[in-house]
């Protein structure tokens, strides 16, 4: 299988993929609209030109020494366990080292795999920048399960390494009486 940059005709299958994990609650859903969109940040794996794989890279801030986040990564089903989730996080993590950032992170539930391709999970939680972007109006905030796992790529003095925060904090405590 082959892995390099999606082309626009391609969202209508990242979609597809990216909405059958939204649907069991393990990706966060995306529209065709924002695929499109977004289409210059995803990765797409082929097999006989067929989709099997999808992976975005999402920069916060500068990219000289910032923060990415990896995100949407999904395999067809009939490819998992094949390994492709891997190669999709490790051409993924590549193309930040590419693009200059210092950490390259992800919000997951699978914390085991990240690890496995050297991703800690953050101490303190999910990148500020992230809850600030996706977490503050999201309705599951107050009872998020998911995990930050990170991958420093720049040296631990990096001025870019930011602060965390949990979806929690941003919990909307009624206002006093």
């Amino acid at each position: 299988m082959r892995i390099r940059r999606a082309r626009p005709a391609e969202a209508p299958a990242i979609h597809a993929l990216v909405a059958g994990y939204a649907g069991q609650g393990l990706l966060l859903p995306r529209t065709p609209e924002k695929i499109h969109a977004a289409i210059g940040d995803f990765l797409v794996a082929l097999d006989a030109g067929r989709v099997m794989g999808c992976a975005a890279l999402e920069f916060y801030g500068p990219r000289r020494g910032g923060l990415a986040e990896v995100r949407s990564l999904a395999v067809a089903p009939e490819a998992r366990g094949s390994g492709l989730g891997g190669r999709l996080l490790e051409a993924a993590v590549k193309q930040a080292r590419r693009q200059g950032a210092g950490r390259v992170f992800a919000v997951t539930r699978a914390a085991e795999f990240f690890e496995r391709h050297e991703f800690a999970r953050a101490p303190g939680g999910i990148p500020a920048e992230k809850v600030a972007r996706d977490c503050a109006n999201c309705s599951k905030a107050a009872t998020c399960r998911l995990e930050a796992l990170s991958r420093d790529l720049a040296p631990a003095h990096s001025p870019h390494m930011l602060p965390v925060l949990s979806p929690a904090s941003l919990r909307r405590e009624p206002a006093p009486a």
